[in-house]
């Protein structure tokens, strides 16, 4: 996931750094005969030197599948609604909040304004799957306020009045690149319109709009019954998400076209996305299975996005380094392999996975992301089934520090912002996830 953890403490890492310099300076004496991690030239290196570089595959790990308990999508560039459902991972829906903001102070709907018509536009940016959705709009009954920190995968009934104030006019499959929803005539009139000639306060600035008014919910209105995709997100900032009412007063020329007033999603409006999760609906010969640190080891651990599940990658073998310290580590390069699974669509292959560890509580990069993130890897090789990570920086630091985590976290990259997931091997399998390191012995 791109640079939304924050980094570690500053003059910690600059203390690494400076180990890492003297790193380097090794690692030249062995420039022209290593290549890590496969080791090629590395007979060249005279058996007598008082260096010796080694390979260790046989590092021990364990990972374990965890589900999220708290998400936090405030403040969206990408606004998602839709549902997917397949046999491994059950059913993910997912909508979202958001208040609705005046881009002009005291607008005046003028004398006897009668409504055309109005409604609430998103342009799509993309999507996941092309399953039809229906798609409704109900207004929030409660404020979204400033200083709260919203968990995306807590309940929000009763955020919301059930009843909608509009609906897709037809099912939603991303054919069409922006997203029109009709809004009720009544409710606009009634809400947006008729308040403000009696209390022209409500349009004099943001602040009483929003006590007015607390924003919409939009989210799918039916469910899938059968393993099917459609998720689509939609363009938060752009120019065609908006809220549009049409309508004629008295002040207007008789047969001229329709007024307009356009309310705006702006980017301080707030707002977040929601997700839900049914792991029940999977099948129960396949679906995820969670085992918390301390429990048994599986074969396989599971990934997937919108805060369903994650990986958590427990280095075992951390303290007989330690023990073997002093150990200058050349490369050490993560290798997680894919379980196939040929009930998951082809095309829901997670492209990239992402590692991060948690410092004071808080999901933090770790060293080799921070220093060289088109370096640290994560991609997936279609030809070997497996995805790399560089973690060279962090091993070392954790060696060099005894009181260090062991612990790293494993999910797909972009794990709140996009849907997706993988059966993955862990370090109980008979192909395990491996630590491939490439050391020197000081």
């Amino acid at each position: 996931m791109t640079n939304y953890f924050s980094s570690k403490n500053l003059l910690r890492s600059l203390r690494i750094v400076k180990i890492f310099s003297l790193l380097a300076l090794s690692n030249i004496l062995f420039l022209q005969c290593i290549n890590p991690p496969d080791f090629i030239g590395g007979d060249l290196i005279p058996p007598q030197d008082i260096f010796r570089v080694k390979t260790d595959t046989s590092f021990t790990l364990s990972v374990f599948t965890e589900p999220y308990d708290t998400v936090v999508t405030s403040y969206f560039s990408e606004a998602i609604v839709g549902e997917t459902f397949d046999p491994v991972f059950g059913k993910t829906r997912a909508s979202f909040l958001t208040q609705v903001s005046i881009p002009t102070l005291g607008h005046d709907f003028g004398t006897n304004p009668v409504l055309d018509s109005a409604f609430v536009y998103f342009g799509l940016s993309t999507q996941f799957g092309d399953e039809p959705i229906n798609i409704n709009i109900y207004e929030l009954v409660d404020s979204l306020v400033v200083d709260s920190s919203y968990n995306s995968l807590s309940p929000i009934d009763n955020w919301f009045s059930p009843t909608p104030i509009g609906s897709a006019p037809v099912p939603f499959n991303g054919d069409d690149d922006i997203l029109k929803i009709p809004l009720d005539h009544n409710w606009v009139y009634d809400k947006l319109i008729n308040p403000t000639l009696t209390d022209t306060t409500i349009m004099l600035n943001q602040k009483n709009f929003l006590k007015h008014f607390f924003g919409i919910h939009v989210a799918p209105s039916t469910t899938f019954d059968t393993h099917k995709k459609g998720m689509y997100y939609f363009n938060y900032l752009g120019t065609n998400s908006k809220m549009v009412l049409y309508y004629k007063n008295d002040e207007q020329e008789v047969d001229t076209v329709s007024l307009f007033y356009t309310y705006v999603f702006s980017d301080a409006s707030l707002r977040f996305n929601h997700f839900e999760h049914n792991v029940e609906a999977a099948d129960p010969d396949i679906k995820v299975s969670f085992n918390p640190r301390g429990s048994e080891q599986d074969s396989v651990f599971y990934v997937n996005g919108f805060g369903s599940a994650k990986g958590v990658l427990v280095l075992d073998d951390l303290v007989n380094w330690i023990d073997s310290m002093p150990v200058a580590i050349n490369r050490a390069e993560l290798r997680i392999e894919l379980e196939e699974q040929s009930n998951l669509p082809v095309d829901s292959l997670l492209k990239n996975l992402f590692i991060y560890q948690m410092v004071d509580n808080k999901s933090t990069n770790i060293l080799d992301y921070s220093i060289n993130g088109e370096n640290h890897g994560g991609s997936y090789s279609r030809s070997k089934k497996y995805y790399s990570f560089n973690i060279t920086y962090h091993l070392q630091s954790l060696l060099n520090d005894s009181d260090s985590n062991n612990v790293l976290y494993i999910e797909p990259r972009g794990a709140f912002q996009r849907s997706g997931g993988a059966v993955l091997r862990s370090g109980n399998h008979s192909s395990r996830m491996k630590l491939i390191i490439t050391y020197t012995k000081l």
